[in-house]
């Protein structure tokens, strides 16, 4: 199951310009991620073959990724569990601030595995922690 497609969305003030690449490397989707500022760059999708999708949004410090299964329309967030459900974190998402649980705000590295899991397998990596809705 590979992702056959990256879609990046750039902000400038109130314009929105999208970008999309077909058949990314590592390489692409590690850039795509590291090119996520949380200002002009704060939303990515990554696309497989059969059109499951991920989600990513925030950038420099956190991420939230969310992978959504067309088969049963159910919603898994990649989460943190070091991290307090209590507090909340702003992050800026699609270009739109938000508030999120401290917990679904998730380091660089743990987007990176959830990304490079989802690349191979086209689902949440069992080895990470997730909530499904």
């Amino acid at each position: 199951m590979k992702i056959r497609k990256i879609i990046e969305e750039r902000r400038q003030d109130e314009q929105v310009a999208v970008r999309e690449g077909a058949n990314p490397s590592e390489a692409d989707l590690l850039a795509a991620l590291d090119r996520m500022d949380g200002v002009r760059f704060s939303s990515i999708a990554f696309v497989t073959e059969d059109e499951t999708v991920m989600a990513v949004g925030g950038g420099g410090t956190a991420y939230v990724v969310s992978i959504t299964l067309d088969d049963d329309a159910k919603i898994f967030t990649l989460i943190d569990p070091s991290r307090s459900e209590d507090h909340d974190q702003e992050l800026v998402v699609g270009g739109q601030s938000g508030s999120y649980q401290e917990y679904q705000c998730v380091s660089r590295e743990l987007a990176v595995a959830a990304i490079l899991y989802f690349q191979q397998e086209g689902v949440p990596s069992p080895d990470l922690s997730w909530v499904s809705e």
